[in-house]
């Protein structure tokens, strides 16, 4: 799983946080997740982080988010950072059932609440200059593309597709989607709109940490691997 660090002279920010405290409660053998080593790997420190943007909801997005003991004794990782989230994933949240399997969503946007660290947004807000929210509906309710505006464009496109071979068959990643249909059409307008603008661009599950462009060959989309994302 990557997350993403944008960092200018001025801030950094955080996008998704890994699952933290919840990665537990991923499916597979194998699994291992370390947001702060892979922090301090870039050279950040969880204080160094001035604001985090989730993508959506997911324990595997969200979960680093929080610190403690789930579900009883939880804190904020990143007590100081405010947490951007779109306002769709958190009203849905508002209005879940905390008990609910693999919901962490409920208890966290409850204790940003409490907090006073949590900020909802709508569809194209501004999170810092040059960094916006899209929504990419589908995969989960309020799930968001993070686009950073410049000479060279960059996309962190989430979940919007899930392994290199949705790229030229984008119609095999339906599985993980609460709305395969809706999450269908946004996958085809990402991918076009990635083509089309040759913007560089990550996902979270897909072995890197390596950037990517898609280009266009006759109708057919295929993704070339950069390897190097500084």
């Amino acid at each position: 799983m990557n997350v993403v660090v944008l960092r200018s002279p001025e801030q950094t920010v955080l996008i998704d946080a890994g699952p933290g405290i919840t990665g537990s409660w991923w499916p597979f053998e194998g699994f291992r997740a370390n947001t702060e080593a892979a922090l301090a790997a870039a050279g950040v420190k969880p204080v160094d982080v001035d604001l985090i943007v989730l993508t959506h909801l997911d324990y595997d997005h969200a979960g680093g988010v929080l610190a403690g003991t789930w579900p009883n004794d939880i804190r904020l990782a990143f007590p100081e950072a405010p947490v951007f989230i779109h306002e769709d994933a958190v009203n849905a949240a508002r209005a879940a059932d905390p008990d609910a399997p693999n919901n962490v969503g409920t208890r966290l946007v409850a204790l940003l609440e409490r907090e006073s660290r949590l900020v909802s947004v709508a569809d194209g807000a501004a999170i810092v200059e040059a960094v916006r929210v899209r929504s990419a509906p589908g995969h989960r309710v309020g799930h968001v593309c993070v686009e950073v505006d410049g000479p060279d464009p960059f996309v962190h496109a989430a979940d919007t597709f899930h392994n290199e071979a949705h790229v030229a068959h984008p119609e095999w990643d339906t599985s993980a989607d609460e709305d395969p249909e809706t999450a269908l059409a946004t996958r085809r307008r990402v991918l076009a709109e990635l083509a089309n603008s040759g913007a560089r661009a990550v996902i979270t599950h897909m072995p890197g940490p390596h950037a990517f462009r898609i280009e266009r060959d006759n109708g057919a989309m295929s993704l070339v691997e950069e390897k190097a994302l500084s």
